[in-house]
């Protein structure tokens, strides 16, 4: 029979090889240092520099085109972040009288589900998120529009 000394031995040991194995994880994927770019600004971190869309679809429904949402992609800080342009300059939105909510854009990491959003407010045609660093990971650019000519939720393919 081993003792309660023995058994807590035992777990401590369990508990250092463990974190032993999460610490040599995290440094073989870069974890703390691989995420530094996620919620920056592409243009003032000099990332938009090297950009290319990388997808893009159309954001419509049955009733109107609105736009193009774009997965955008810099190579050189290996992140992503999505665009959104509309056809149309954005009109009355995001409050109650307005009765619609402003344009929306989304990028979405898929591994953990990490986002981040922009909005088109009222005068404006085009916003672009935050970044997610995506370098051995994927992501997807997603569009989400209300308007009196209907709802349209577009998404584009992951890269």
């Amino acid at each position: 029979m081993r003792s309660k000394a023995s058994s807590k031995r035992n777990l401590a040991r369990a508990g250092v090889l463990a974190g032993g194995i999460g610490l040599a994880l995290i440094a073989a994927t870069g974890g703390a240092q691989a995420y530094a770019y996620d919620g920056s600004d592409p243009s003032s971190t000099g990332c938009s520099a090297d950009a290319t869309t990388v997808e893009s679809a159309t954001v419509k429904n049955s009733n109107m085109t609105f736009g193009t949402i774009e997965l955008r992609y810099s190579l050189k800080c290996h992140t992503a972040w999505a665009r959104l342009t509309l056809n149309y300059t954005q009109y009355a939105c995001g409050n109650a009288s307005a009765g619609y909510d402003c344009a929306h854009a989304y990028i979405v990491r898929n591994n953990d589900g990490r986002k981040y959003s922009c909005t088109i407010n009222k005068g404006q045609t085009q916003c672009y998120t935050p970044m997610v660093y995506d370098k051995g990971l994927t992501s997807y650019a997603q569009a989400a529009i209300d308007s009196a000519a209907g709802m349209a939720n577009t998404r584009t393919a992951s890269y």
